[in-house]
């Protein structure tokens, strides 16, 4: 595994470092996966967790790398839900927090995915109890059947996003399928992230909505590291 970093625009506010963390999967030295689906659960929660855990080790070290460069970064991680499925596996990820400076904590949003189909409240709030010592900030990606946000709402996630990337549709099905999203998330009162966007109708669309922050190949190319320029 390794990691890549991907520029985030904030909506409405000045230019500022901000990044999404993008696990890359390697089999003898060549990309096959890029981003959360590197980190995909493969029926083997601890292997999972093990996986979640370096890449949140890699990308701690390059944050602190990068603010003792004089560089204040924020960063977005993804951590998948199967990788705090169990005691044992939520140790492991909560050993790799514990790697980051408490100084650099708020400087990080922890991003929760590939949630279970039959994921309830209780569900949710055991997965974040975890990060609570931490962190303050949560964002979830609900699976792309979900229609009602209500149970991130209620465990204090302030905002949900949206992978464009992971999905086929494009041009104005991309749009509905995005102004569907705002709406519900908008109504629970939770910020919305949109991600992987490669079409300039898109963007300019979710900037409309005034979406909390935009990412994709449209908007910067993926980084090694968080001290080069953008």
């Amino acid at each position: 595994m390794k990691v890549l970093y991907r520029p985030v625009l904030l909506v409405n506010h000045e230019a500022t470092d901000f990044y999404r963390c993008l696990p890359v999967r390697l089999k003898n030295g060549v990309e096959t996966a890029r981003g959360k689906k590197a980190l995909r659960y493969n029926n083997e929660i601890i292997e999972t967790a093990e996986k979640n855990a370096r890449v949140l080790s890699l990308a701690f070290a390059d944050l602190t790398r990068a603010h003792a460069a004089g560089k204040k970064v924020r960063l977005i991680v993804p951590i998948n839900s199967y990788a705090i499925a169990s005691g044992d596996a939520a140790t492991l990820i909560v050993k790799a927090i514990r790697e980051l400076d408490e100084a650099l904590r708020a400087a990080v949003i922890v991003e929760v995915y590939e949630f279970p189909k039959s994921l309830t409240l209780d569900m949710l709030a055991d997965m974040t109890i975890p990060f609570l010592p931490f962190f303050d900030k949560f964002l979830a990606e609900p699976r792309p059947e979900m229609t009602d946000f209500t149970m991130f709402a209620n465990s204090n996630y302030f905002g949900v996003s949206l992978n464009l990337g992971g999905r086929v549709e494009k041009g104005e099905d991309a749009v509905a399928v995005m102004t569907k999203f705002w709406a519900e998330a908008t109504n629970r009162r939770l910020k919305v992230v949109v991600q992987g966007i490669t079409e300039q109708d898109v963007a300019d669309k979710a900037t409309q909505y005034e979406a909390f922050a935009l990412d994709g190949s449209l908007l910067g190319a993926d980084m090694e590291s968080m001290t080069d320029d953008a």
